[in-house]
């Protein structure tokens, strides 16, 4: 059995199991290699995703697993940390401690930090944040009240 670095040219996503086309030791092009994914999660790497690839014999029987671009990685986490990432700088945060973070890619953030704690990060300081639904969809929004007066960003549903 040989384990040999490799890094995604081209995938096929459009069967029942993915085929990877990439490049490994020396610049070999391995052609239409399988990853096996987990039950419940599919994902796409990107062209240039890095990972290695595993062959029993024939070099047309290989797999190929761990992809991920390391440009697109966020790193720095904490021991214990789980983090799903998007393309364009979403994520999903499951933090030590008890704290959940769900970030847009787009400087926007809501969350539950380790108190139990409902946080939300508007895009900017004049963001404007929609309790009880999305506006697009329908319904009447007002300005929610706080001990200061009428929020110039918070707004609830009220119908």
């Amino acid at each position: 059995m040989s384990l040999v670095r490799f890094r995604v040219i081209s995938v096929d996503d459009s069967g029942p199991i993915q085929k990877v086309t990439g490049r490994g030791e020396g610049g070999e092009r391995l052609v239409n290699l399988m990853r096996p994914q987990p039950d419940g999660l599919t994902t796409v790497p990107e062209p240039g995703s890095l990972g290695w690839a595993q062959f029993a014999g024939s070099r047309e029987r290989g797999l190929v697993a761990g992809l991920e671009n390391p440009d697109k990685r966020p790193g720095g986490q904490p021991n214990g940390s789980k983090v799903l990432y998007g393309p364009d700088g979403q994520k999903l945060s499951l933090k030590p401690g008890g704290g959940v973070t769900f970030e847009g890619g787009n400087g926007q953030s809501f969350g539950m930090n380790a108190n139990g704690d409902v946080v939300l990060k508007p895009k900017a300081i004049d963001g404007t944040v929609y309790l009880g639904g999305d506006p697009v969809d329908g319904g009447v929004f007002a300005r929610v009240m706080t001990e200061g007066g009428a929020s110039p960003f918070v707004y609830a549903r009220v119908s």
